[in-house]
């Protein structure tokens, strides 16, 4: 099916100019809301593949909904100056790329998508999917019609069909509308009916239907439930309509006019060199290695590997991985479905018994009600959405003595993240063969790792029981089994060479224990007397620095005061100086030069040390020491991937690379090819590129995925 991409611009803007900080050119103009909504633009792009896309806004002008109701949206504060004053530069980059946009004197953004909507599903052969910061467009959900949500941070992305819309919301899409009716909606100004909530509005809706359907049938509604509706029908009416999408609006949809990519490459370059975008110019869809090359000779940019040609060699070996695919056990996914819905209805039970009552579990909203206003709970470090208190992993996690409802919330949210994202989520995904085929992406990340789409296979949960159960699901054919091949502690590796720090590269060198010598190091102990909670302790501290971590953030990872935490960080570069000199070398060409560099020429701006705000100038520093080591193993691991896919196209076409998952390679190998597949795949990933201290790579094998065991005869 053919894919048509509608932008929702307004929403995106404003999620771009909340989520980035200040950011301004070398000539002082202010363009932080323009690079956030042209970087979630370009992912998106990246993410969704559209043939067509066009892109709707708000109008200044008051909507039918302001001639309804004076108060809708009254409550909102008015937008920054500075907000308008990007909104040019905006549509500028949206003109450059050829993209129509959409504006309509006297309705919201909303409505024109809704229309183009309407028009679209007469399609049979068109998918729409719909990008917004807003969940409002929920309503429009249906066959062949998805959202695209983009969350807190450009990365995390909630793709909302059918399924995924009634399982947040406990109905279906096209009653979100009757929802808002009963319950109203606070940022919209809908009033709803008074003293009837979510979950009151919700259990109505899931009895009796619509709006309509619930007024029909008020005499089998308890009475105090009845005498609100009573009270406030005409309220409940006017709400539906308020929060009701005009999907008939006077505009048509013309696909040949929102045809990705027929635009002038070189006015979009100029435009991104102009407003000092350069990370993203890579990105433009559909931009030819010609044209990038052209850019950054003159900017001195250097690629991605030694040889130009590597990074298209690249992308032939993720088409060819993507194309290959790999085999799911689609009953054992069934399974385990069963499995985490008995364990799903256990710990919801156990959670309306310690609350007393029921409530939509799913519902950040409603949890923040129970957590803190019945029950009272204090978090250590209270933060806030718009709506409500933060019930985030990280501020629950502050909770955990303080009630006992906080560890079966924390176990239920684990489970249903890995039910709707993996076991129910991947058998709609298999295709006619048996098998997964994710798209991968070399471009989308900051840090330049390769990510994956259409399943994320990334962040699959590599350790515990259940990474382990979900992975098993991922397996080999009939004579066919599964090679793992893992790099071992490759940043720190990369770190060691990186820093040229003599102890470091000893400990590499010697095949000692890293975490052990890191204890030895700040615990002061002798290597025989460290324990293995005293490894732990220092790996967290290895991979702390690594990161750039403060005395604080290693004090809050290991429930210390920050003052400990920081003689720790003292006595651990009295014994590795190397290091701590890096990092400030490092942070200096990174202010000096705005970017930082891996091994083989990869850069990252780092915006965020332009920003006048500390908190985001400290995130922009440990971007700026990580960004080198992270990018670096990524780059090893790339050039990796080519030469063994270049040694198996000359040697043994039955032997698949099928899968790269962070320092991960996997393949699909006959079952007597093994033994010469492993030692060959071994040795290729530890020669890729000569640091100063050895790469060492760990092998694999099993029928599936999930239980492995190290192959001895790999080396």
């Amino acid at each position: 099916m053919k894919k048509l991409v509608l932008v929702d611009g307004h929403a995106v803007f404003h999620r771009a100019y909340h989520a980035m900080p200040p950011l301004t050119t070398s000539k002082g103009e202010l363009v932080s809301a323009v690079f956030g909504f042209t970087s979630m633009l370009l992912r998106a792009i990246a993410n969704i593949k559209p043939d067509y896309i066009t892109v709707a806004f708000d109008t200044a002008d008051p909507t039918f909904r302001h001639q309804e109701y004076t108060a809708y949206k009254a409550q909102r504060v008015a937008a920054p100056e500075e907000l308008h004053e990007q909104m040019p530069r905006v549509k500028q980059v949206l003109e450059v790329l050829n993209i129509p946009i959409f504006e309509l004197s006297g309705y919201e953004a909303d409505d024109i998508i809704g229309t183009l909507v309407a028009q679209g599903v007469k399609n049979e052969d068109l998918e729409i999917i719909i990008v917004t910061g807003d969940r409002d467009t929920l309503q429009l959900v249906q066959p062949h019609v998805k959202v695209y949500s983009p969350g807190k941070s450009f990365s995390d992305v909630v793709y909302f069909d059918e399924k995924i819309t009634k399982d947040k919301y406990g109905i279906d899409p096209e009653r979100i509308v009757d929802l808002k009716a009963i319950a109203g909606d606070s940022s919209d100004n809908i009033p709803g009916v008074r003293g009837i909530g979510n979950v009151g509005a919700t259990k109505l809706i899931q009895e009796f239907g619509s709006v309509e359907d619930i007024y029909k049938n008020l005499d089998k509604i308890p009475e105090k439930v009845r005498k609100l509706l009573g009270a406030d029908s005409e309220s409940a009416a006017l709400s539906k309509k308020l929060a009701t999408i005009d999907t008939k609006t006077p505009i048509k949809l013309d696909l040949k006019k929102c045809v990705l990519a027929d635009y002038d490459k070189q006015d979009a370059v100029d435009l991104f060199s102009e407003l000092e975008f350069k990370s993203l110019i890579s990105k433009i869809p559909g931009m030819d290695q010609k044209t990038i090359n052209k850019k950054e000779e003159a900017n001195g940019q250097k690629g991605l590997f030694d040889k130009p040609s590597e990074g298209q060699e690249l992308d032939k070996v993720l088409r060819g991985m993507e194309k290959s695919g790999i085999l799911i056990d689609k009953e054992k996914l069934s399974k385990l479905s069963d499995e985490i819905n008995q364990k799903l209805s256990f710990l919801e039970k156990e959670i309306y018994k310690e609350v007393g009552h029921e409530f939509n579990l799913n519902s950040p909203k409603q949890l923040s009600g129970v957590l803190y206003d019945e029950l009272n709970l204090e978090p250590e470090r209270a933060t806030r959405t718009k709506t409500h208190k933060s019930t985030n992993e990280a501020t629950l996690s502050t909770l955990v003595k303080a009630h006992p409802v906080i560890e079966p919330i924390l176990q239920y949210r684990e489970f249903f993240k890995l039910k709707s994202t993996y076991v129910d989520a991947l058998p709609n995904q298999i295709g006619p063969d048996g098998r997964v085929h994710t798209h991968y992406h070399s471009d989308a990340t900051r840090t330049g790792r390769l990510s994956s789409k259409d399943p994320n296979l990334q962040n699959i949960p590599a350790r515990g029981e259940w990474g382990e159960k979900i992975r098993g699901a991922f397996i080999a054919p009939k004579n066919h089994i599964l090679l793992a091949a893992d790099y071992n502690q490759i940043e720190l590796r990369v770190m060691a060479h990186m820093s040229g720090d003599r102890e470091l590269k000893r400990i590499f060198e010697k095949g000692e224990d890293i975490h052990t010598q890191a204890a030895v190091a700040v615990l002061g102990k002798k290597p025989k007397e460290v324990t293995k909670e005293d490894r732990r302790t220092a790996k967290i501290i290895n991979f702390g620095i690594m990161y750039g971590i403060s005395p604080y953030g290693l004090a809050t990872q290991l429930k210390m005061e920050p003052a400990t935490a920081k003689e720790i960080i003292d006595r651990y570069f009295v014994r590795f100086p190397g290091v701590e000199d890096w990092i400030g070398s490092t942070l200096r060409d990174a202010y000096e030069k705005g970017f930082v560099e891996t091994i083989g020429g990869f850069r990252r701006y780092v915006l965020e040390l332009r920003s006048n705000n500390t908190m985001v100038r400290k995130s922009g520093e440990r971007i700026a020491v990580n960004s080198p080591i992270q990018g670096t193993a990524a780059d090893i691991i790339k050039k990796a991937m080519i030469e063994i896919n270049s040694r198996l196209q000359e040697t043994n076409n039955s032997i698949k690379m099928i899968l790269q998952v962070h320092d991960e390679l996997v393949f699909e190998v006959p079952d007597n090819e093994l033994k010469k597949t492993a030692s060959m795949v071994k040795v290729m990933m530890e020669n890729s590129y000569k640091l100063e201290v050895p790469l060492v790579v760990e092998t694999k094998v099993g029928s599936n995925w999930g239980k492995m065991k190290p192959y001895a005869r790999a080396s």
